[in-house]
């Protein structure tokens, strides 16, 4: 499956985040409808980038192996995770 992938700053994302929060949802459920509410509301804070079959965790490494810095999500609630489960 194709999935759109766009950048976007901090500030963009925080509003995703604290709207979803606003609407009921928990960590790790799913902001798309957030993501597209915002988006509708400000495209210029979007920049497409393309699209992609890669899931996040492949794409954000091949991306790293390029010389890029990306913030990935699912390896900070991994990391929290596993140091839960060690303690």
């Amino acid at each position: 499956m194709n999935k759109s992938m766009f950048m976007i700053d901090v500030d963009t994302a925080l509003e995703i985040f604290e709207l979803a929060k606003k609407h009921g949802k928990k960590v790790g459920d799913n902001c798309q409808e957030e993501f597209d509410e915002v988006r509708n509301k400000n495209p210029d804070k979007f920049v497409y980038v393309g699209n992609t079959e890669k899931d996040i965790d492949l794409l954000t490494g091949d991306l790293r192996e390029n010389g890029l810095k990306i913030f990935n999500m699912n390896e900070i609630e991994r990391r929290n995770k596993n140091e839960n489960q060690s303690e």
